[in-house]
């Protein structure tokens, strides 16, 4: 098997297995801070694990060598889950989805904002497209009580979007010893709010499910994925989740996505899609000059 299809099953096989992440803290009731208590915990102990028995012994090396970068992903990585488990359970699955799909729009803008790297006219477009994707979902939400829930999918999208720009400016580093930090971070922020032992039957089925399989398992998949597949690759099958989430909470459910969010969600699925595709075609950037920045 060559390392592109490699990448492809791994990173595919990744986003499925977090598609039914919406649908399971649904089925886990109205309780972000329980749910978030759990979650980071089943995180961090996954993720220690992993880098325990990838690194042995020098485990203590190795989460020294995370260094100062380190010190911001961690935090923002355990905000961005905060936010996400928020936003699921105070809005509708799709409006969550559809405006967390930005986030690598988000991160283009970042990355020519904060480090001066060249935006593609093709990007640029999907960029301007993408907020107006958002605007539409969100707008959909004003005086339905969703718009909370909106904003905390937005928050989500941001933290998300720094991360992948911190990330990719401390690319030489080992970072995964800093997910097993978040995940503990995201537990300390939810116990003084928690209740972790209020889940009752069938729940903790469920709740075993979400943190000690789904999360951590598609987390670590998806982040295998850039090490054979190009970033436009990788961002078209995160749009997986943003179909199948949605999805799968419907017919389990019978949660209709709202039709403000399927026509926002369609503007921001083909703005991702048509600039992925595009770059895939190997074309030269065309640079896009805002203020005279065009790179760095």
């Amino acid at each position: 098997m060559n390392e592109h299809r490699r990448g492809y099953l791994i990173t595919g096989g990744g986003v499925l297995i977090l598609s039914p992440d919406a649908l399971l803290i649904r089925l886990l009731g109205d309780a972000p801070w329980n749910i978030l208590f759990w979650r980071g915990l089943g995180f961090a102990l996954v993720v220690l694990l992993v880098v325990a028995v990838r690194h042995g012994r020098h485990l203590p090396a190795a989460c020294r060598a995370v260094g100062p970068p380190g010190l911001v992903i961690g935090p923002l990585f355990a905000l961005g889950t905060v936010f996400f488990v928020i936003s699921i359970t105070s809005t509708s699955v799709a409006n969550t989805l559809v405006i967390i799909a930005t986030s690598p729009l988000f991160a283009a803008l970042l990355s020519f904002v904060l480090m001066g790297e060249m935006l593609a006219l093709s990007t640029a477009l999907a960029v301007m497209a993408g907020l107006l994707g958002v605007v539409i979902t969100v707008w959909g939400s004003l005086g339905a009580g969703r718009l909370p829930g909106d904003l905390a999918a937005l928050g989500t999208a941001v933290c998300m979007a720094l991360n992948f720009t911190l990330i990719r400016r401390a690319r030489a580093r080992d970072l995964m010893p800093v997910y097993a930090l978040s995940g503990l971070l995201i537990t300390l922020a939810a116990l003084p709010f928690a209740e972790p032992f209020a889940f009752t039957g069938i729940q903790w089925a469920w709740l075993a499910l979400l943190v000690l399989l789904v999360h951590p398992v598609a987390f670590l998949l998806i982040t295998l994925g850039p090490r054979y597949l190009t970033a436009p690759e990788v961002s078209l099958l995160m749009l997986l989740e943003t179909v199948f989430g949605p999805l799968w909470v419907w017919l389990l459910l019978a949660e209709r996505p709202p039709a403000g969010t399927l026509a926002g969600g369609g503007v921001i699925l083909a703005a991702l899609a048509a600039n992925a595709a595009w770059r895939l075609r190997g074309r030269r950037p065309i640079p896009f000059s805002c203020g005279g920045r065009g790179r760095g």
